[in-house]
């Protein structure tokens, strides 16, 4: 995701450190808005955010192998 951002060939260590650090608040936030009575781990939205990127990175490249 941080190569993509930043349009760097390799990855760098900040940005990917800082783009980690990020989706974990993020996901935190999110796992204890959505489900407030209830406690989920926050491994669960990670997870969930990180399969869906990964779907969507899967299926684009396809397309791009294709054409």
């Amino acid at each position: 995701m941080v190569r993509r951002l930043t349009g760097s060939p390799a990855p760098a260590l900040l940005p990917s450190a800082l783009m980690g650090a990020l989706l974990l608040a993020l996901s935190d936030l999110v796992v204890q808005r959505a489900f407030a009575p209830a406690l989920l781990p926050v491994g669960t939205a990670t997870g969930a955010l990180g399969g869906t990127y990964l779907i969507w990175l899967l299926i684009t490249e396809s397309r791009k192998s294709r054409a």
